[in-house]
């Protein structure tokens, strides 16, 4: 492939997307119940809460859908929002929002215990830049977040660009950071590669008018699967195409 810049999905295609929001998304439903709800009730809605913002709680793994993982942020506080005024009926988007950004704060004392890399991951990306091919993040997660997240696994100097949904008017699927990127980066679309696990990645890859390879390392739904013209199982098995 002749390609000037790739784009990389961040979770579930470079780190381990149950480690990490399985691990963010407890600690948001623990915070919001210790600090709404009574005390007999408190376990009883944190798993509520983990579920409806996507966790599966027999497996401990993210469900397919999400939306944890695949929706930005504001998607989040709002389901997580809903679940709480089941219980507690006067809180706001405000006092939701807060707990997240408390949580925000306290994870990154503890990021080494959320942030898992994926099998291939670093030897790839030192592959790419021996080749002197731009890389890139583009992600639903907040871009201070996703550039510490690299920062903690020694991966952060790899990397030309690292944008959130916060740095556009719109998240994934739409094409808006794959647009930003290749402006800011200088690259043009044609030679251009996303590489994510997760059916908004392709379409984002698709909106964008941009190559596409699916990784079968995180949420892959069966129309991922069967829309990906290009799939691996992980980013270990890339030698024979970049």
């Amino acid at each position: 492939m002749n390609i000037d810049l790739v784009i990389f999905d961040k979770d579930g295609t470079l780190i381990d997307i149950d480690y990490y929001w399985g691990g963010m998304v407890r600690l948001r439903a623990e915070m919001l119940s210790k600090k709404y709800i009574e005390i007999h009730a408190q376990k009883k809605v944190a798993n509520e809460l983990m579920s409806d913002m996507g966790i599966d709680l027999n497996t401990g793994k993210i469900k397919q859908t999400g939306p944890v993982g695949i929706n930005p942020r504001e998607v989040i506080i709002d389901i997580a929002c809903q679940t709480m005024r089941r219980y507690f009926g006067t809180i706001t988007i405000e006092q939701v929002s807060l707990v997240f950004q408390e949580i925000d704060i306290y994870s990154q004392t503890c990021l080494e215990k959320l942030v898992k890399p994926l099998p291939g991951v670093e030897e790839l990306l030192a592959r790419l830049k021996q080749k002197k091919i731009k890389i890139a993040i583009a992600t639903t997660d907040l871009t201070s977040r996703a550039k510490l997240a690299m920062d903690s696994i020694g991966l952060a100097h790899y990397f030309d660009d690292i944008a959130g949904s916060d740095m556009v008017d719109k998240a994934k699927p739409n094409p808006d950071l794959v647009n930003y990127l290749c402006k800011k980066l200088s690259s043009d679309k044609s030679r251009t590669l996303v590489i994510g696990d997760s059916i908004v990645d392709l379409k984002m890859a698709k909106l964008a008018n941009v190559s596409f390879i699916g990784v079968k390392t995180g949420l892959h739904t069966p129309e991922f699967l069967e829309n990906s013209e290009i799939l691996v199982d992980d980013l270990s098995n890339m030698g024979n195409i970049l």
